[in-house]
């Protein structure tokens, strides 16, 4: 009886929430769709700018180092951003320089002439865009309670997920009539609508906000910008007792070290091997569409599989169907035509799947490791040691392809993820329960 009254209640509470929920998105939430022109930008372009490298005559190296530099310009950018945006308690301005900063570098990057430019419109265009990154988390805090974060998180992601996707597709269509140099004009022109709409639409959130109080949230999606770890407001909170963390549980920090560098020795030279193999700027976007959206599709089961089986499973499951579309590419490398698209086309797609997987459960291992007061810094930690793997993965690619190729390239990446596994087989992510205790 008892168990059938709690079941009533909380069936009751999860309506209530909902109802709430769907009238505050009314009234309240309309400025997430004010993102929704700059995800389709930013989705657009993310695949040109190793494009753009290639045809201004880099080579797999340039494109590795421009890949890390946006990944630095993200990380400063993001902490730069929100720090700045806390000392001033303004939110609005900073997103609308956000998007201006957006339309213009990448409005500026379709006129680079060299090398050497590319790199410094590619930092000061991630850097832009990394104003966007911490900020919106702030002020859907602002505008709803407690009760309907989670409501609020989930759905900004949920509409800038398929606005990415739908970016990626219009470039796959455009690319059929357009140089990469014009359609980065296109895309720069379509993320003008996210200014006028920013200004329309988004409120101020005046006042100070403690985000260690907003918690550990997986999903964002700027994630799908440069394939980095996913928590940048948590990123400067990181101190002495997170160390101390670190050290209790170093296989799952070395684990992921290992899983991001491998992911960046794969992500950064996987546009470079198709041009290699002469596949269209049309049909890498058709890559970049299945590897989108088959990630934004997988989140809510890939979490419903983490709170049922724990993050360490859902961690597992993904880092073997990365492992597995790692090794098709592989197998792709000694094919030719049709055959090699498939296998790199399957690789992929399962990239996308396999991070679903990743991205929740390393961010429910986290919650459940750290007490409440220490999960904005483990979650720091993380994103610290995480984004340097990538920087370091983004780097070393471009050398290793340089010395050995495209097979040893993508054979590292391979064995790092399977060295990865074996690493967290050992970890206990139980072992948080004791700590709390």
């Amino acid at each position: 009886m008892k168990a059938s009254r709690k079941r009533e209640n909380a069936s009751l509470r999860a309506i209530e929430d909902s109802a709430l929920f769907a009238y505050t998105k009314k009234s309240k939430i309309r400025w997430f769709y004010a993102f929704v022109p700059f995800k389709v930008s930013t989705g657009g372009t993310s695949t040109l700018i190793p494009l753009l490298t290639l045809e201004a005559g880099g080579s797999a190296q340039e494109v590795g180092v421009i890949n890390a530099i946006g990944s630095i310009a993200s990380m400063i950018g993001g902490v730069f951003w929100g720090k700045l945006s806390d000392k001033m308690l303004k939110r609005k301005p900073f997103l609308i320089l956000g998007f201006i900063g957006t339309s213009l570098f990448s409005f500026l990057m379709a006129f680079s002439r060299s090398i050497t430019q590319l790199m410094v419109l590619n930092f000061l265009y991630s850097f832009f865009i990394a104003a966007t990154i911490p900020i919106p988390v702030i002020l859907i805090a602002r505008v709803l309670k407690k009760k309907q974060l989670d409501y609020g998180i989930a759905k900004f992601n949920e509409i800038g997920g398929w606005a990415w996707v739908i970016g990626l597709i219009l470039g796959f269509f455009l690319a059929y009539f357009l140089s990469i140099r014009q359609l980065l004009v296109v895309f720069a022109v379509v993320n003008i609508p996210s200014i006028v709409l920013g200004v329309k639409w988004i409120q101020e959130a005046p006042f100070r906000i403690e985000r260690k109080s907003l918690g550990v949230y997986a999903n964002y999606i700027v994630e799908k910008f440069r394939y980095l770890p996913n928590i940048m407001i948590h990123l400067p909170e990181y101190n002495k007792r997170a160390l101390t963390r670190f050290l209790e549980f170093k296989e799952f920090y070395l684990a992921s070290i290992l899983f991001w560098v491998g992911a960046m020795l794969y992500f950064s030279q996987f546009p470079v091997l198709l041009k290699s193999r002469n596949v269209s700027t049309s049909e890498i976007y058709l890559a970049a569409v299945l590897n989108s959206s088959i990630a934004a599709y997988m989140y809510m089961k890939a979490g419903i599989h983490t709170e049922r089986r724990g993050g360490k499973a859902s961690l597992l499951r993904g880092l073997s169907i990365r492992s597995f579309g790692f090794s098709l590419i592989l197998l792709g490398l000694s094919q030719t035509g049709a055959v090699f698209k498939l296998y790199a086309f399957v690789s992929y797609a399962l990239a996308g799947y396999s991070w679903a997987y990743i991205g929740i459960s390393t961010t429910s291992i986290i919650s459940k490791l750290a007490k409440e007061k220490e999960k904005g810094a483990m979650m720091g930690f993380y994103n610290l040691i995480s984004s340097l793997g990538a920087i370091i993965g983004s780097i070393l690619s471009g050398f290793i392809v340089k010395a050995g190729g495209f097979f040893a390239d993508f054979l590292l990446a391979s064995l790092l993820i399977l060295l990865s596994i074996f690493i967290i087989l050992k970890f206990s992510a139980d072992a948080s329960s004791q700590h709390k205790a």
